[in-house]
């Protein structure tokens, strides 16, 4: 079974001070095929959220019955948060300051997923990159001010200083380093490795880039869509994420030996109907659709989704899914993120 939650990480309050910032021009504009050449070669998962919209913190609810039509707005805030929840953390310490700033493009990378101790979110290396298109020199000057006393520490990474905030979350430690490499991009990594690379990659621009153009899965994502993601599974991970598709029967995944990777799509300028296109070396799963990750484990709740599916070619199987009401939506979402890699034990 899957089992899956959003990316939203907290920290704890620790008495080190944080220095002032003192932000760089990376230049403009900042774009898609930059912010990727910015992220390490094995990053397996990306979602992204395209702008132009504005960073909300509230989530725009008329009341909690579950069978309810969901709205344009709510829709559009759940997909945002895909790429957006790392900015959660410590309570909304820096979100809070960027409430109403305008952002063109925002982008998570992620890999090596691995179980939780006990009960809680799969722990994974990855970074939030989000491009303003507004300047942030107050508010990068507010975080550092508030962030007295409450980070953990401040350190130099790659030339730049980044604020470590931590907290326990379940039985796991989590850990949270921000960056604002430009007074444009703010960075939320969960590894010290992962942030290290992307800010070695941002300034030195030079590196074989993720997920690169020759994947079979860029053929069946839109990045002129609102919102999309892809999956590419990593083979060499296979023992240690229990989400991977590899190595039979997992605490969170769907086996595929023949698993090559997935893609969704969601843009709600053409309705409230979502795709995920799933690429298996397998060719007659035509013929079993529901029986990979598209049936979403036959649970019950998928049927409210109306899914339907469609062969785009031999291996490569699209499942449609209707996203008009709260239960429903609010499935597919907990699903998607674990299809993703990001999963949480209940």
């Amino acid at each position: 079974m899957i089992l899956v939650c959003s990316n939203v990480l907290c920290a704890a309050p620790r008495p080190n001070p944080v220095a002032e910032r003192t932000v760089k021009p990376i230049g403009e504009p900042v774009g898609l095929e930059q912010v990727m050449s910015w992220l390490p070669a094995d990053t397996e998962t990306i979602t992204a959220a395209t702008g132009p919209f504005v960073f909300a913190t509230d989530t725009p609810r008329q009341d909690d019955t579950q069978d309810r039509v969901v709205s344009a707005k709510e829709l559009g805030r759940s997909f945002e948060d895909l790429p957006l929840a790392l900015l959660q953390f410590k309570e909304g310490l820096l979100a809070k300051r960027l409430e109403g700033k305008r952002i063109t493009l925002a982008l998570e990378g992620a890999r090596h997923f691995r179980a939780p101790a006990n009960l809680g979110e799969m722990p994974y290396e990855g970074c939030a990159i989000v491009v303003f298109s507004d300047t942030l020199d107050h508010e990068i000057s507010s975080f550092a001010t508030q962030a007295r006393g409450v980070a953990l520490k401040v350190e130099q990474i790659e030339g730049e200083e980044v604020s470590v905030f931590q907290e326990k979350l379940e039985s796991d430690t989590w850990t949270t380093f921000v960056a604002f490499p430009d007074e444009h991009v703010i960075l939320v990594a969960t590894d010290r490795s992962y942030l290290r690379e992307v800010l070695a990659r941002l300034h030195r621009n030079n590196g074989q880039r993720a997920l690169p153009n020759e994947l079979p899965e860029w053929k069946y994502v839109n990045t002129s869509a609102r919102f999309w993601g892809l999956r590419h599974y990593d083979r060499s991970q296979t023992q240690a994420d229990p989400s991977s598709p590899f190595g039979g029967r997992k605490s969170a995944n769907f086996p595929d030996e023949q698993a090559i990777g997935l893609t969704f799509v969601f843009d709600p300028r053409d309705g409230k109907s979502a795709t995920i296109t799933y690429l298996s070396g397998d060719t007659s799963i035509g013929t079993k659709p529901s029986s990979t990750p598209l049936g979403m484990g036959r649970a019950p709740e998928a049927n409210a989704l109306g899914i339907r599916y469609r062969e785009r070619a031999p291996g490569i199987v699209e499942g449609s899914y209707s996203l008009e009401h709260l239960e429903a939506t609010g499935f597919f979402l907990f699903v998607l993120e674990g299809m993703l890699g990001h999963a949480i034990y209940i």
